[in-house]
C-alpha cells in the first residue's frame, strides 16, 4: 500500500511526485497529539479506497484498539464517508490539499 500511496517502506515521502498524482496534507486528530502526514496520490482513485491506504498508515504509527471505530474525515470543512466511491477529484482533492482525520478514545 506504500507503494500506492506514494511512500517507500518507512512511510518516507517521496522526493519526486508522480506525473499524475496531486499531494495531500493529512492532519490526523487525536487527544494524545497531531500526527501529520504528506500523501502522493493518484486523484482518480475512489475515495474509499484511499481511506483504506491512510487508515493502514495511521494505525502503523498508532495502535487502532486504543480508537473507537468512528472516524471522521473532513475536507474544506465538509465531513466524506469512508464508503464514499467518488474520485478524489470528484470529491475536491486538489494539490496542497489538507484533509482532517479525527479519532477518538474509547471511553473518552
Amino acid at each position: 500500500m506504500n507503494q500506492l500511496m506514494g511512500l517507500p517502506i518507512g512511510g518516507q515521502q517521496q522526493q519526486n511526485a508522480q506525473p499524475n498524482t496531486i499531494a495531500v496534507n493529512v492532519t490526523v486528530i487525536m487527544p494524545t497529539g497531531d500526527v501529520q502526514l504528506q500523501i502522493q496520490i493518484d486523484p482518480d482513485i475512489p475515495f474509499n479506497g484511499f481511506v483504506k491506504g491512510l487508515s493502514e498508515q495511521i494505525f502503523a504509527q498508532r495502535m487502532q484498539a486504543q480508537y473507537e471505530d468512528t472516524i471522521e474525515y473532513l475536507l474544506g470543512g465538509a465531513n466524506i464517508q469512508s464508503n464514499e466511491m467518488r474520485t478524489l477529484s470528484q470529491l475536491g482533492f486538489e494539490n496542497q490539499c489538507r484533509l482532517q482525520v479525527r479519532l477518538k478514545l474509547k471511553g473518552g
